[in-house]
This record gives C-alpha cells, sequence and structure tokens, in this order.
C-alpha cells in the first residue's frame, strides 16, 4: 500500500528556497530576547512540531508563482513583525550560563520558506482514510541546522499540486511557545494574506512579558535536570521527527466523532461514573484509549497509560494574560490497568481515570508539577510507554484562511514519532472532533476494526 519515502521526495521540486524577515517598522521589536520558563525548558530537546494545511487551488504553477506568492511571502513579513521571535533561535544566554537559555531575536534574523511543486495525488491525502506518512511529511520542511547553542524556531514549506491544491507546511520548535500562540500566528499570517496587507485577527498583539511566570519553587531547575539525566541516561538527545525517516509501513489516518456520538458517551460514562467533569475531551480520549489499547493487544495485567498536556493559563495565580506568548503547558497523567480497558464498558474504566487526572489539577502549579517532568521522561522509555494526546479543537484550525476557503484537511505529522494521537475541530461538523493517528499498517487496520466496531454500543 505505502510507497517508500525516495519515491514521495522524488515526486517534490523545489522552485524556490528563500528567507523572509519581519516587516521593518517605526518601532523595533523589543524586547531582543526572552528568557525561557519552566514551561519552555521542557521543550529544549524534544521534538518538533509539524503541521500542515491543505486547500483546494485549481491553479497552475505559473498563477501561483505570478499572482499569489508575491502576497504570500509579503503577508508573511507582516505577520512575523508581531511574531518577530520565530524568526529568531533559542540559544544559551551567555558563556558563563551553562543553564540558562533564551528565545533571542537580532535584526535581518529570517525564516526559512522553501516553495516547492509535487505531482503526488492531492485528493488522496485530503481523505480519512489510511495514507502513506512519508508522502504527509514531505509536504513538511526540515530546520535548518546551525549548531547546539544557536538553534532556529521555524520553517515554512509551500507545496503546489498544481490545477488541484496548494499545502502549507510548518515545523516548529516547540521551546518557542505552545499550539495556542501557534495557532494564531498561523490565522495571523492567513488573515493578513486573505486581506492582502492587513492583520484583522491580531488584537491584541502577543505579550512578551515573561514576568507574569511565576516560579517560586524553582521548577526550572527541576525541569532542565530532568532533562539533562534522561539525555545522559538514554546515551542521546531524542531526535526530531523531521529528522528521521519514518519506516514506509507506517499510515496517518483521521478518526472522526460527530456530536451525536459524544454526546452518547457522554449519557454511557454519565450513567456509571463516579462524579467528575464527563466533557468532551475525556469521553472522547477515552474511547481512542480504549480502542488502541484493545488493537495493540496489551497484556491483560500491566497498566497502561495515557498522557496529556494541561493548559495552566486560567490556572496560574495570577492567570496570564490572553495575549502571553510562550509555553503554559504541564504535563497530566492518566493509568489504567489493561484488563479493566478492554472490557465492553472500559470507556467508562478510562473516563474516570482521565477525569481523576484533570481534578488533581486544582492545586497549585509546584504542588501539581513538580516531579512530573522526570515521570514522563520515564514514561517515554517504559515496556509499554503512554499514549500521548497533541492539539485541541479549540484551537479551530479548520478556521485558518488564506484567501482560498476552509482547509480541505488539517494534520499533525509529527504524531508519528511518538505514536501520539492529534485532535482537532471538525472540517465537516459543527461541534465534532478528527482524531489523527499514525501506526504501522496492521495495527491501523486493528484500530479501525475496533473503532467502529465499539460506535455500535451506544
Amino acid at each position: 500500500m505505502a510507497s517508500s519515502s525516495s519515491s514521495s521526495n522524488d515526486s517534490m521540486r523545489v522552485l524556490e528556497q528563500c528567507r523572509v524577515s519581519p516587516s521593518p517598522a517605526s518601532v523595533t521589536p523589543q524586547p531582543a530576547s526572552l528568557p525561557l520558563t519552566f514551561f519552555d525548558i521542557v521543550w529544549l530537546y524534544t521534538s518538533l512540531v509539524e503541521r500542515l494545511f491543505l486547500y483546494p487551488f485549481p491553479h497552475s504553477t505559473v498563477v501561483f508563482t505570478e499572482s499569489y506568492l508575491p502576497n504570500l511571502k509579503s503577508s508573511l513579513s507582516l505577520a512575523l513583525h508581531h511574531y518577530y521571535p520565530l524568526a529568531g533561535k533559542v540559544r544559551r544566554r551567555s558563556p558563563d550560563s551553562a543553564d540558562q537559555y533564551e528565545l533571542h531575536y537580532a535584526e535581518g534574523d529570517s525564516v526559512s520558506l522553501t516553495v516547492a511543486e509535487t505531482d503526488l495525488d492531492f485528493l488522496d491525502l485530503v481523505g480519512h482514510h489510511a495514507r502513506d506518512s512519508n508522502k504527509l511529511s514531505s509536504l513538511v520542511p526540515r530546520l535548518p541546522q546551525l549548531d547546539d547553542d544557536n538553534k532556529p524556531l521555524l520553517a515554512i514549506q509551500v507545496t503546489l499540486f498544481p490545477d488541484h491544491g496548494i499545502g502549507i507546511g510548518f515545523t516548529v520548535h516547540h521551546v518557542a511557545c505552545d499550539g495556542f500562540n501557534l495557532t494564531h500566528f498561523y490565522k495571523s499570517w492567513a488573515s493578513s494574506c486573505k486581506s492582502r496587507g492587513h492583520l484583522s485577527h491580531v488584537q491584541p498583539a502577543p505579550s512578551f512579558d515573561r514576568s507574569v511566570i511565576v516560579d517560586p519553587c524553582n521548577l526550572y531547575s527541576e525541569f532542565l535536570g530532568d532533562v539533562n539525566s534522561f539525555i545522559a541516561d538514554n546515551s542521546q538527545v531524542p531526535v526530531p521527527a523531521a529528522e528521521e525517516s519514518a519506516p514506509s509501513s507506517l499510515v496517518h489516518a483521521t478518526f472522526t466523532l460527530g456530536p451525536d456520538r459524544i454526546q452518547g458517551l457522554k449519557t454511557l460514562v454519565r450513567s456509571k461514573a463516579i462524579s467528575f467533569n464527563c466533557s468532551t475531551f475525556v469521553v472522547s480520549c477515552a474511547y481512542l484509549w480504549t480502542c488502541i489499547v484493545k488493537a495493540r493487544g496489551y497484556q491483560a495485567d500491566i497498566k497502561a497509560h495515557f498522557t496529556f498536556a494541561a493548559d495552566w493559563r486560567k490556572r496560574l495565580q495570577p492567570p496570564t494574560p490572553d495575549a502571553y506568548f510562550g509555553n503554559c503547558l504541564g504535563p497530566c497523567f492518566a493509568a489504567a490497568k489493561v484488563g479493566d480497558l478492554v472490557q465492553d464498558d472500559g470507556v467508562i474504566a478510562a473516563a474516570e481515570a482521565i477525569g481523576r487526572a484533570i481534578e488533581g489539577l486544582k492545586g497549585g502549579v509546584s504542588k501539581c508539577l513538580s516531579g512530573t517532568l522526570s515521570k514522563y521522561l520515564a514514561q517515554l522509555v517504559a515496556e509499554c510507554p503512554p499514549l500521548i494526546v497533541v492539539s485541541s479543537p479549540k484551537f479551530k484550525v479548520y478556521d485558518v484562511d488564506f484567501g482560498w476557503g476552509r482547509p480541505l484537511k488539517v494534520e499533525v505529522l509529527s504524531i508519528k514519532e511518538s505514536g501520539a494521537m492529534s485532535l482537532s475541530d471538525s472540517r465537516d461538523v459543527e461541534g465534532g472532533l478528527e482524531i489523527g493517528i499514525v501506526l504501522p499498517e496492521h495495527e491501523m487496520e486493528a484500530l479501525v476494526t475496533q473503532f467502529e466496531g465499539g460506535l455500535e454500543l451506544f
């Protein structure tokens, strides 16, 4: 079924490689350097974030390069003026501060932009069915490599499918900011492109005040020490997804849950579970968790783990401003015995475990987060690694419109490295969900069977 990565690369023809800097303005972007907080340092050595947007675009390559590409570049430059740290780098603060890092922007810094065309099957790639993961990965760029002490934060690839569609792929170093900020940046660029030079969606402007993140218990040092210990114990830094070729047997599929199915899950869980906030997130993740555990055939007596990122913006005291630029996520864990999850009502056990984990976030940030990074890193190399969830339907990624209408498909491609699943809003149904998963072909076939069969129970 899946073609090799070399054939995917052979189908790609680079039309242009350039760099785009933030547009000049009467006021120089300030501050030039942003120290990393304890929320940021977690991501210093971790995987890159790869997201792909696919749009209908029934125009030739000549029309695109002459009539559309100049506006894409100029609007990107304008958006980067407001999000200028993304054009910079993450670096050590000084030679004498080995444990201190910062995002640094200097005049002239820029973002790598690759423009390409491909003869890959556009209609195949925008589907929900299992697709070759390598073909999708060819549509996102690699981050340029500098050195260990100066790492770029963002690269972009625009890929034309002549007379059919267009893809815009982003590769971002997670240390720069979280998905909330990145989605705002995507929407800002798209808004500027659609309006040919205006930025109506950048309201309010990003806030770069790092003093709003208070660290009374020095979580920064704890997290940095945990990361360095993990790297030393495991011989190497985890390889970013963009730098590692996935096996050709990996396929990327999208599973959907409509609002009726989600309500059915809530009704089922509420009828038998203990009291907790039975949210869309809880029941949807619980259902997918049970399906994946069944598909992988784990032994009944071992413990399965589920990990997700909790947004701390409103949980901090005082809360951070809505426009705060940076990471504000902390790991949250749920666990249950495989034997409980594979029962017909296993979704109830899964929902209770996830619901209890969320209820446990009501303590202060230091109490809730101390020790969590070391726990997470240990799980990554355990015999039964956790199912990790990334992204959120709250981002409304299908609202990112460059002037070509809503995307036909939005994917998080970096999930292939960890076997994570991604959540997003639905392109088709208000209140629905899309769940992206990358697995070997045989596991994906088993998951499809479990997912579709389980829906008959509610």
